[in-house]
């Protein structure tokens, strides 16, 4: 008997391993959980599990059989090798009576690779982003890998991301929220990086034309450092995609970060001339250049090299500030305004750098101080700048107009990209605002959809004194056949069902939507009862053509029950009576042994 028992239990045990595989769940019980009817995931950061796979080969069904452990983490994550496929996975429930959609990203678009798994049916539903892939072929036209998740009512979707970078030693942070709050908050960042990048080009043409002017190596190392950087914020933030760069070209173009700090240690030894007062620091200025171009060059023949800029950069500012303070003290000229302009500067990079390595919480200041000290940086140091060539001002009156109107078509400039940015945000929030209409198993008009429709119809035939009819019909014995064959087997069928309705309307103006569970209701603008009946007839004979096998049925295949009822609704009667009446007629149709058609009296 003992041996027996031991049997059953290695057979049970077989059995809840199967069950675990087949439904897609990494370890269940440490898989955290967020109902997301109303809004998104909040407050973030948001606890998420994370597998990580150092032999970087896992597949999705290895990671959801549930025999590969993982840890508990925030969903702001630091990414400490390029050598590993992090998996993040947690779950999002729909406990309302309404399918929502919610967006899905990481908001840093540095990933070489980033992917999203999901069941769909029998099989795994699988979308990539990240630079592997080209913006025009993402499902979502973003920098940043973004994903669309869509939860029918009362559906819960464990979602697994697999995240992979070739920069190393950074830190990235996962969102799920509404797709309103994450345009919103694109169209902020969007308008932010365009007035910095229309401001600070601004600026930096103004120092160019200085240099032009005087011809001093000072003003084209200033103007070289300014250019540099403004380019590493367009190719850190991923905007450089949206002009058309591809992953090698992106790659290859990193190493134009050193050349900003290249460029900076050239222009701090001419401005402060170290050379003459601090001969030994001068040494170390020349020292953090050539550190930056060596590795400039070893990133460009490997990006992975990239990761260690970030010790470099923080090192090198740590000691422009040291160094401008020292000046400060020893009375050098215009050291007083270099810590100024550059203590903004420095303080948004070190900040910057000190996140990126998992020293210092995320917040926005930390994130994005970078921005604004930057550009009170090149606006402090042209006044500087401008300030030693006071006695020439005379003699540049017509060239300094010709800086204004360059800024001003600048500015222009700025508020037409803008302008366009807007627009594409607009277009891209209309787009899904449509997929919010549609049922996301069925692909038929879903019940938000439907309620618009029904009120405008009923207003407009009012107006015309036309009359509206409605069909409701359910599958019979359903929640026997969800029962026998499990709820993928129901959702297949409730899908041929959908199509057998959809396709048989006959009149553009027909529309055929899923009502709720296993209902459906079908609107027939300008259709009396009559007509409307034998719509019905058509479709339920249509549906039984199907012959869905459905052993717990009095039939043995499936079958539906239809509800009809129509009105005229200028005659007083609102939209939701004309419903509850057809429900009426659905129910009598049920009592009278199902499978039939019912005019409602």
């Amino acid at each position: 008997m003992g041996q027996t028992i031991l049997q059953s239990g290695q057979f049970f045990a077989f059995v809840l391993l199967f069950i675990m595989t087949s439904t897609g769940l990494a370890s269940p019980a440490s898989i955290p959980s967020y109902d997301v009817s109303t809004t998104g995931i909040a407050p973030n950061p948001f606890r998420v599990y994370v597998i990580q796979d150092d032999s970087k080969s896992l597949t999705i069904d290895e990671i959801a059989s549930g025999r590969i452990e993982g840890a508990l983490t925030s969903s702001r994550f630091y990414l400490k090798s390029t050598e590993i496929n992090y998996w993040f996975i947690f779950t999002l429930e729909n406990n309302s009576s309404k399918s929502v959609n919610r967006i899905v990203r990481f908001d840093e678009p540095f990933t070489e690779q980033a992917s999203i798994y999901y069941r769909q049916g029998a099989s795994w539903h699988e979308e990539s982003a990240g630079l592997e892939v080209p913006l025009e072929k993402r499902h979502i036209y973003n920098r940043n890998p973004i994903f669309l998740v869509t939860l029918a009512p009362g559906e819960a979707k464990t979602v697994y991301l697999k995240l992979q970078s070739n920069y190393g030693m950074l830190t990235i942070g996962l969102y799920c929220e509404k797709p309103q709050i994450f345009l919103n908050w694109e169209l902020l960042q969007t308008a932010i990086y365009m007035f910095y990048f229309g401001a600070a080009s601004a600026l930096l043409i103004y120092n160019l034309f200085l240099f032009f002017a005087l011809n001093e190596r000072l003003y084209l190392y200033y103007f070289l450092h300014g250019f540099t950087y403004i380019a590493w914020v367009l190719l850190y933030s991923g905007f450089d995609l949206y002009l058309g760069i591809d992953k090698n070209l992106h790659y290859k173009l990193n190493p134009i970060t050193n050349f900003a700090l290249i460029f900076l240690a050239l222009f701090t030894r001419r401005l402060l001339q170290t050379k003459v007062n601090f001969p030994k620091i001068d040494k170390i200025l020349i020292g953090i250049a050539s550190a930056a171009l060596l590795l400039g060059i070893a990133s460009f023949f490997d990006v992975r090299y990239y990761q260690y800029l970030s010790f470099l950069g923080l090192l090198a500012y740590l000691f422009f500030m040291f160094l401008a303070v020292y000046a400060m003290l020893k009375g050098i000229t215009l050291s007083g305004s270099y810590l100024l302009s550059m203590g903004l500067y420095f303080s948004g990079i070190i900040l910057l750098a000190l996140l990126l390595m998992d020293l210092i919480p995320y917040s926005l200041f930390t994130r994005y101080f970078y921005i604004p000290g930057s550009l009170a940086e090149l606006t402090i140091f042209s006044l500087v700048l401008a300030y030693r060539i006071k006695l020439l001002q005379n003699q540049n009156t017509r060239f300094q107009q010709q800086l204004i109107e360059t800024e001003r078509e600048a500015k222009v400039r700025l508020e037409v990209k803008v302008a366009e940015r807007t627009e594409a945000l607009k277009q891209a929030n209309e787009e899904l605002a449509r997929i919010a209409m549609k049922d996301g198993l069925t692909g038929l008009a879903n019940r938000r959809f439907l309620d618009k429709r029904l009120r405008d119809e009923w207003q407009r035939l009012k107006r015309e004194q036309g009359l509206l009819a409605v069909i409701l019909c359910d599958i019979d014995y359903f929640k026997q056949f969800n029962d026998h064959y499990g709820h993928q087997g129901g959702d297949e069928c409730l899908v041929k069902v959908a199509q057998t309705l959809q396709h048989g309307l006959q009149r553009p103006g027909d529309l055929a939507t899923r009502y709720g569970g296993e209902e459906f209701l079908i609107l027939l603008p300008n259709t009396d009862i009559q007509g409307a009946a034998i719509t019905a007839e058509r479709l339920r004979s249509a549906v039984e053509a199907l012959a869905i096998k459905h052993p717990k049925s009095d039939t043995t295949y499936v079958t539906m029950s239809f509800g009809v009822a129509a009105a005229s609704p200028h005659e007083g009667k609102s939209p939701e009576h004309l419903v509850s009446v057809a429900d009426e007629a659905l129910y009598r149709a049920k009592d009278q042994g199902r499978n039939r058609v019912v005019i409602s009296k």
